[in-house]
């Protein structure tokens, strides 16, 4: 029995197929011809039939791929997709877009974010977030009210992900828990709220709403055709990137936790409870359990290093980190100005106290100063009621370094697990695989997640990483604006 995982992300889809045991026996990339479609500064936007296209072509080659294996595309049991959080795109009838979708990154919904801001205090309050325009909601708001002439010919409100399953099944007007968040849905009543009518917006064109991995529909007679999939082959409801790529870290049972450090950092973690983050930098997403992953993103993270050295430079650089660590020097490796979690200052900067002459010294101070960070997020995840155990999952471009393991390891004192097999679609496939194999998503994970490193804290760095981490939070009080959870 085999399981294929689309992840349709910011810049292309990926795909993989893998079997109830996590063996993965395909994989395809395809990027999008066009990242914005939008000529104004600030506004991002894509074309969802560029997002159908990447994804057949991903399928495609996962599938000729498969077949190179002695393996057949009829074996394909289940296929779950995923997108970008808080894209949205309004179908006609037809179920042909409207317009461009708006992405996730599209901040021109900031006046219709703060009107719904003023009418969704309750439903803010019960969720633990607040409304801003990079939500799928405001977005909406903001189509009805600047292009009504699309708006009033609307009859499905679908989320990216939602768009590639509706091309797979027919069926447009079903989405998942994760996706449904940033709409505006009630996660704990799972109801739309009342909160729709309030802004004048037609409940109607809004989905109805189901846990990832649940059964959507079987793929259409004529996707089966073109794809070579068995007509009993099923689409199941998948999530968002960040939601699946936490699932296939093998963080989804009550007390794990994941850290992905990629570019940015994102932390998520388990909870039997729906935590509220007093500082609004977090929030959670509803399992298929009940349970809620409750996490954030950060703006700091892989990226730093980009910043300051040549790609092809860090391995050389990596074999020297041992050398010279623990550096004594304090950072917040930001790129940019502001930061979103763990604390909210769009004003916070990057800063650096210490010698950083040395670019050896400098390239360890910065991995060290994306492990405070961590230290500082996961501290914040416990101020705010939530257990963090003595394990991480963990996965991301920074996972490639032996040596920034054993720095993270260390300043947490906590033992980090990198799975052998990750990313938003190894996610997808698990979920796959929960809908039509095992009993749940905790017995997908254990079946098919294995792992290639466990990495312990190293014996005399960690307290003297407590000391300099107690230096580094007295520091962050000093210069940003640290919500209490």
């Amino acid at each position: 029995m085999l399981f294929l995982g689309i992840d349709v992300g910011t810049q292309g889809a990926r795909g993989i197929i893998c079997d109830e045991q996590g063996q993965v026996f395909a994989q395809g990339t395809c990027n999008f011809w066009e990242l914005n479609t939008s000529r104004r500064e600030g506004w991002y936007e894509q074309a969802p039939a560029m997002w159908w296209d990447a994804a057949g072509t991903v399928i495609k080659k996962c599938v000729d791929a498969l077949k190179r294996t002695g393996r057949k595309p009829t074996e394909i049991r289940a296929v779950t997709v995923d997108g970008t959080s808080g894209t949205i795109v309004l179908l006609d009838e037809e179920k042909h877009p409207l317009r461009n979708a708006l992405m996730y990154n599209d901040m021109r919904a900031a006046v219709q974010a703060e009107k719904i801001h003023d009418h969704a205090g309750e439903l803010e309050k019960k969720m633990g977030y607040v409304f801003n325009a990079s939500f799928a909601l405001p977005k909406i708001l903001w189509i009805k009210e600047q292009e009504p002439y699309v708006y009033e010919k609307a009859e499905y409100m679908v989320h990216q992900s939602d768009y590639i399953v509706g091309r797979l099944t027919g069926e447009y007007g079903i989405t998942d828990y994760s996706n449904a968040l940033k709409s505006g849905f009630d996660l704990k009543e799972e109801v739309w709220p009342e909160l729709l009518e309030v802004l004048g917006l037609d409940r109607r064109i809004f989905p109805s709403v189901i846990p990832p991995g649940q059964v959507i529909g079987n793929i259409t007679k004529e996707a089966a055709e073109e794809f070579g999939f068995s007509p009993d082959t099923v689409v199941a409801a998948g999530a968002t990137d960040g939601y699946v790529s936490a699932v296939s870290t093998g963080a989804v049972k009550r007390g794990d936790w994941a850290s992905i450090i990629g570019t940015t950092m994102v932390l998520k973690g388990v909870t039997k409870e729906l935590f509220v983050d007093a500082g609004g930098s977090s929030y959670s997403h509803k399992l298929p359990s009940g349970d809620w992953m409750f996490g954030g993103a950060s703006n700091i993270g892989g990226r730093c290093l980009n910043d300051f050295f040549e790609k092809e430079e860090f391995e050389m650089w990596n074999r020297g980190v041992m050398d010279v660590i623990p550096t004594k020097v304090i950072s917040y490796p930001l790129h940019g100005r502001g930061e979103r979690f763990p604390f909210l200052d769009p004003e916070a900067r990057a800063f650096v106290l210490g010698d950083i002459s040395d670019p050896q010294i400098h390239y360890a101070a910065l991995m060290e100063g994306v492990a405070y960070a961590e230290r500082l997020a996961f501290e914040h995840m416990q101020e705010c009621g939530a257990c963090v155990g003595q394990e991480i999952f963990t996965t991301g471009g920074a996972c490639r370094s032996s040596e920034w393991l054993r720095i993270r390891a260390s300043v947490l004192d906590r033992m980090l697990k990198v799975p052998e097999n990750t990313g938003a679609a190894m996610g997808c496939a698990i979920l796959a695989a929960s809908a039509s194999c095992y009993h749940d998503l905790p017995e997908a994970a254990g079946h098919m997640i294995s792992y290639r490193d466990i990495i312990e804290p190293v014996y005399g760095l960690t307290s003297l990483y407590d000391e300099l981490y107690q230096c580094a939070f007295e520091a962050y009080q000093e210069r940003y604006q640290l919500g209490k959870g």
